[in-house]
């Protein structure tokens, strides 16, 4: 399983925004990675730094709200998925916006902003609070790997890939929390930062 530094990040943060929730419960090559891709060639913005203009993410919320979640999803992102599978549950498309929506009326619109929120604890606690509000948060997977996304290396992503791989290790059982501890400490001791252990597992799992 090899390590490798992170070398690609999203340019904006719309496009961590829209990762991270289409990615939950879906194929990352054949869906998420599209979606997104999708939404900047419509917006007109680099996807990956380095970027010449960082688009605000307050820009996103405008253009969801003046296309309507359904025709976003449909004629933007081309992505039609629900936060979970009860064909009433709201589209992906309506959490990326209230993602967004949220971050931006805390002063969130660039990365450096987040990169700012991460740092100052007593800011990020009621941010984090409003965004586990959001419809499809789950376990928490979705909101620790926003924080990936945006750059915290120090953050990890514990969802089914993960739970499996050391599930499969230990032969027992793992809880997200759990899961969160134990790739942290072990990537203590390897000498790497938790994303990198992270993505080596991820990849490892998708492989199989």
């Amino acid at each position: 399983m090899a390590r490798e530094p992170r070398t690609r990040r999203w340019a904006h943060t719309s496009l961590c925004v829209l990762d991270a929730v289409f990615s939950i419960n879906a194929d990352y090559d054949r869906h998420t990675a599209p979606t997104c891709h999708r939404y900047a060639t419509w917006a007109g913005i680099t996807s990956y730094l380095p970027a010449p203009d960082e688009q605000p993410l307050s820009q996103f919320v405008t253009h969801v709200r003046a296309a309507g979640v359904e025709a976003f999803s449909e004629q933007v992102l081309r992505n039609r998925q629900r936060t979970r599978a009860h064909h009433a549950a709201p589209r992906k498309t309506e959490a990326a916006l209230q993602y967004a929506e949220t971050l931006a009326s805390h002063g969130v619109n660039t990365l450096a902003d987040a990169d700012a929120l991460l740092a100052d604890a007593d800011r990020l606690k009621p941010v984090e609070h409003a965004l586990a509000g959001i419809p499809g948060h789950g376990s928490g997977a979705r909101l620790s790997y926003l924080w990936m996304l945006v750059g915290a290396d120090d953050r990890i992503k514990p969802d089914r890939m993960i739970l499996r791989w050391l599930e499969d290790v230990l032969h027992r059982r793992v809880t997200t929390p759990e899961a969160t501890r134990l790739i942290t400490e072990a990537a203590a001791q390897l000498g790497c930062t938790p994303w990198e252990l992270d993505h080596a597992i991820w990849k490892t799992q998708r492989s199989l």
